[in-house]
Parts: structure tokens; C-alpha cells; sequence
């Protein structure tokens, strides 16, 4: 009879993606509730041990199940860089409009408008920056998680449309603690069915923009450095809110990525299925994978 040890692997890399989400959800909210129970620092220092679990539960995996030879495989989907400079304007500056539009949309909110200057520009830079790299640093540490390791899983497995929209749920089902609670982020005076509301808006939210990032990623080689780029847009929406003085956008846009978000990414991400006819870019990456061994054998 082989020793219990030898079993696990060969379970973990039969249902890969059942670990992953179920681990990842677990340790998040248990991390979570613990620092909160603790009250172990300031919040914005815990989100690092928060928003890196993705990226460390996909590498204890592949470290189990593939080996050196599968993380080298997945740490080099952060450096493909070569991906064409349409791509980069895409995933910076087409999620930046899209985010101070889904803040335009919100009614009354134009009524209020300030035009910007030019200041605009080296203010959204230094932000961008700071959400890529400074604490708690979401989409830099997320990223090798939900799109390095599961998003090539789900598209083989689902299809490029069913997982991406698989990805983007169970996403959004991660940030569940953010709304529901003692660690969460809603205004005090909310009702049950407000948030409940928001969480419904906030999914929308982020299963549009897992559409835009799948069908980046697949035009650009699965390179996981797009998707970071892309989610450090969608988060750097602070410099915006200057531009909508005197409004309670931080609860309605950025805090619950409330109504705006939900709609304006998820047209966003409609239009991209219909334009792609749902494929979302996937014909070009299984093209790309028969000339790349790495892409090859990502989702393996």
C-alpha cells in the first residue's frame, strides 16, 4: 500500500482548481477574521498577507504537482513584455477611462464635474504606482493566481467565455468579507439589501473586467504582467474622485465599485464578448501556444 503522502499529490493535481479557490477563499476570510479578532496592525498592512494569498496558494501547488519546471514555467508569464504597445494602452489607459466613466454615469454625479488640468496626469501616475506596489499591493500580488494559474485552467477546461465568466464570479465571491461582516468596508448605515445590492453590481463589476483582462491576456501570450496592469487601473481610481467634489462616490464607486462600475464594465465586457464572439482572443493564444512550449503547457 503506498504511504498517505503519495496520494495527496496525485488529488491535487487531478482537481487543481477545486484547491486552489477552496484555499484561497479559506485563508483569505480566516486571515481576515483572525487579524480582526487579533487586531494584529493597520488594516492596510494586513491586505498584504490578504491580497498575496492567490499567488502563494497557486505556487504551493505548482510546486507540489509540477515541479521546478512548472513554476519557472508560470514566474515567466510575469515577464512577457513583448506584447505590442496597443495592448499596453488597452490595459492602462482604456480600464482608466473606463473607470472615471463608470464614476460619470453615477446620476447627479456630472452636475458636479470639475475639469481637470493637466496636474491630472503625474497625480494618476503616482497612484497607479502606489496601488501596483505599495501596501496592500492587490494586483501585483493577486494576479499570479487568478489569471498565472487559474485563468489557463478554466479555458481549457470551460472554454475561454465559461471560465472567464467561472473566474470572475468566484473572484468576486473572494472579496465577500469586504462587504458582509466584521472586517467589512461598508458605510455603517447600510441596509442588509444595500449592500447585498452592491455585492450583485460589484460581481457585474468585476466579471466585465475578467472578460477584458482574458481577452488581453490572450492577445498578448497570457503574460500576467497585462493583467496586473489592467486590475492597477481599474484600482486607481482616486485621483478621479477629485474631479466629482462634494459627491459620496467613495461608498457608490470605489468602496462597493457600485453602480458605474457594474455597468459601464459590464457593457464593457459584453461588447468585447459580442465583438469576439466569445472566443475573447483565444484562437490567437492556441496559435501562440504552438510555437511557445510555456503556453504549451499552461494550464496543465
Amino acid at each position: 500500500m503506498p504511504p498517505v503522502v503519495a496520494a495527496r499529490p496525485g488529488l491535487l493535481a487531478r482537481h487543481p482548481l477545486v484547491f486552489f479557490f477552496t484555499l484561497t477563499c479559506l485563508l483569505t476570510w480566516g486571515w481576515d477574521m483572525l487579524s480582526w479578532a487579533l487586531a494584529l496592525g493597520p488594516p492596510r498592512i494586513l491586505n498584504i498577507g490578504t491580497a498575496s494569498v492567490p499567488t502563494l496558494v497557486a505556487f504551493l501547488i505548482l510546486a507540489i504537482t509540477s515541479g521546478k519546471p512548472g513554476v519557472l514555467r508560470w514566474l515567466r508569464s510575469y515577464v512577457r513584455w513583448r506584447v505590442g504597445v496597443q495592448w499596453y494602452l488597452v490595459a492602462v489607459i482604456g480600464v482608466a477611462v473606463l473607470i472615471f466613466l463608470s464614476m460619470a454615469v453615477v446620476p447627479g454625479v456630472l452636475t458636479k464635474f470639475v475639469a481637470p488640468d493637466w496636474s491630472l496626469v503625474p497625480i494618476w501616475l503616482r497612484s497607479f504606482v502606489v496601488v501596483l506596489f505599495l501596501p496592500p499591493g492587490g494586483p501585483l500580488l493577486e494576479e499570479g493566481g487568478w489569471r498565472g494559474f487559474a485563468l489557463p485552467r478554466l479555458q481549457r477546461r470551460y472554454g475561454p467565455l465559461v471560465g472567464t465568466l467561472i473566474l470572475g464570479a468566484l473572484w468576486s465571491v473572494w472579496h465577500l468579507d469586504i462587504f458582509f461582516g466584521p472586517v467589512a468596508g461598508a458605510n455603517p448605515d447600510a441596509s442588509f439589501v444595500s449592500v447585498l445590492i452592491a455585492f450583485v453590481l460589484f460581481t457585474i463589476g468585476e466579471i466585465g473586467l475578467s472578460v477584458i483582462i482574458t481577452w488581453i491576456l490572450n492577445n498578448c501570450r497570457g503574460s500576467v504582467l497585462m493583467a496586473i496592469l489592467a486590475h492597477g487601473a481599474q484600482d486607481t481610481a482616486i485621483p478621479f474622485l477629485a474631479l466629482f467634489p462634494s459627491t459620496s462616490l467613495y461608498y457608490e464607486t470605489v468602496g462597493f465599485q457600485g453602480m458605474g462600475v457594474g455597468l459601464v464594465f459590464g457593457i464593457a465586457g459584453l461588447m468585447v464578448i459580442l465583438c469576439t464572439r466569445g472566443r475573447l482572443g483565444y484562437d490567437k493564444y492556441l496559435q501562440d501556444a504552438e510555437e511557445d512550449p510555456d503556453l504549451a503547457m499552461a494550464g496543465t
